[in-house]
Parts: structure tokens; C-alpha cells; sequence
């Protein structure tokens, strides 16, 4: 497969000109977020059964509005990341529907060859205390994608990977959960004025910072946002932090709206740093 869209480019030349795409604006074919349901492939030690399946829904935008059709595969063992693997492709098991199901062949295959990838070709004996210790804290696996709208213009299809953890344990992490975006502690609505800079903010439902057990001990997710708009506006912070804990963080991000009358769609993302992820968005009006 091609490499995947390297983002942070954007952010390297967009001093250079208005040409330039910026990160958080939607002017091609992009894959903003792939949310996992449940959040990791988790087995459960004490269960005999097996786990249910992870479905995956794709944030995928495209300008004005284009459908884009999303493809999806489990991915065999390899540098994903490189044309090394044609995965959505020969090298990945297609996930119909977005689904992966331990119960398709083609999922088990891959599954077996990623576990004696990692344990240097010798099969899995989970009463190996190293073993355990390694599928407990978590062998990631690769999902490739393929996003198009179905022309053949370069910024028409978007290439990708996105991780998914395979964990023994018996209390899996859980997709954190958007609830509103907020503008002056309201929920979001238009009409936005026209040219004037405005602080918006996310709002997580209860009980989405989960506590987890780190190599350092206990800790509490600290969600991370990412912002994207349509339209001609800007959205001057891509990224926006929640503070937990001891760690500091701003979860606000300012917004120019644009100076002409115009409707535009807010799109954020919220990821918990351990797979999961939500997103919300938002249509509004700007200008009289």
C-alpha cells in the first residue's frame, strides 16, 4: 500500500502561501478518525468464550459533501507503514462492513501469524508468565484503510493505517464519549458572526476519563481533541487538551469564522490515547 498521509506536512509549509493546505481544513478526501466498538480486541482471562466482534465506523469527509466510500482489512504482519504491505489488499483480511469477526478464517489466519510473529515463531503457551505478560500489556495489530470518493484525482483517495490493541484482560478500555461543543458554556449554534474570532469548547459525557493501570501505577486518560472545518474560516489550534490529574491542559480552541456569509461543519475528534475515540460535529450558519 502507499504510505499513509503524512499530516504534519501541512503543518511545515502552511507559512508558505495560501495554497497550502492547512491541517485542519477539509479541501480533499480525508479520514479524520476510525472509531473502534468495542475499543481493543480484548480476551478475557476468565471467560471461555470468545470476544465480540469490533466494529469500526470511519469519520471520512470530503469537499462539499462528497460521499466517500471507506475500505477496511486486518492487516498481516509487516511494516504497514510502508509499501511493504498491500493491505486494504492481498496482504489484509477484508473487514465487510467495517467488522471484525474472530469468527472468519481469514481474521483467525492473520491472528495466528501475527502471535508467532511475536513469539519468534513458536506457538502461544499462555501459561507462560512472559507471555502473558506481553498480551496483558497489549500486541497492536494494523487496520489499513482506503478512502475515496471515487474519482482519480490524487485528492480524491486517502491510504492509511490505524492501530488496534489485542489485550488479555478482563476489563477492556472503554471509546470515550462526546457530548456537546460548546460556545460562551451554550451548546453550539449559529448564526456565527462574520470575521470574529470565537473560543469553542468539548464537553466529554460523565465517566469518560477512565482510570487505568500504568507501568508508573494508577492514571487517568487525559483526552486529547482534534479540530477540523469547512469553509473559509480558521481554526487557529488543531489540537486542545483536557486537563487531569497533574497534568495541565486547555481544552478550548479559538475560530475565526470567515468573512463572508457561508454554512460550515465542525468536526471534532476525541481520542484517549489508548484506541479510543468519538467525535462530534456540528453545521452552522455564519453571517446574517
Amino acid at each position: 500500500m502507499r504510505a499513509p498521509v503524512l499530516f504534519f506536512l501541512a503543518l511545515g509549509v502552511a507559512a508558505c502561501g495560501p495554497d497550502f493546505e492547512l491541517q485542519s481544513e477539509i479541501r480533499r478526501v480525508r479520514v479524520l478518525a476510525i472509531k473502534a466498538e468495542p475499543a481493543e480486541l480484548a480476551f478475557n482471562p476468565d471467560s471461555s468464550t470468545l470476544p465480540p466482534p469490533v466494529v469500526f465506523t470511519t469519520l471520512a469527509v470530503a469537499p462539499d459533501e462528497r460521499p466517500v466510500s471507506v475500505a477496511l482489512a486486518l492487516c498481516r504482519p509487516g511494516n504497514a507503514y510502508s509499501n511493504e504491505l498491500d493491505c486494504p489488499g492481498q496482504d489484509g483480511a477484508s473487514l465487510p462492513q467495517g467488522e471484525l469477526s474472530l469468527q472468519d478464517p481469514n481474521v483467525q489466519q492473520i491472528l495466528q501469524e501475527t502471535a508467532n510473529a511475536g513469539n519468534g515463531g513458536a506457538p502461544i503457551d499462555l501459561n507462560d508468565p512472559a507471555t502473558r505478560a506481553v498480551l496483558e500489556k497489549g500486541v497492536p495489530l494494523s487496520v489499513g484503510y482506503e478512502a475515496t470518493d471515487g474519482t482519480d484525482a490524487p485528492a480524491g483517495v486517502e491510504e492509511g493505517v490505524r492501530r488496534l490493541t489485542l489485550r488479555l484482560t478482563a476489563t477492556p478500555n472503554q471509546n470515550p464519549r462526546m457530548e456537546e461543543i460548546l460556545l460562551d458554556d451554550a451548546p453550539l449554534a449559529g448564526p456565527l458572526p462574520l470575521d470574529t474570532e470565537v473560543v469553542l469548547r468539548p464537553r466529554l459525557a460523565e465517566g469518560s476519563l477512565e482510570t487505568y493501570e500504568s507501568d508508573e501505577g494508577p492514571r487517568t486518560e487525559q483526552v486529547f481533541y482534534s479540530w477540523y472545518a469547512t469553509g473559509d474560516g480558521e481554526v487557529k489550534q488543531l489540537r486542545s487538551l483536557e486537563p487531569v490529574d497533574d497534568k495541565p491542559g486547555e481544552p478550548t480552541i479559538k475560530y475565526q469564522t470567515p468573512s463572508t456569509p457561508q454554512r460550515i461543519t465542525f468536526y471534532v475528534v476525541a481520542r484517549d490515547g489508548r484506541g479510543g475515540e468519538d467525535w462530534l460535529t456540528r453545521t452552522v450558519e455564519v453571517g446574517p
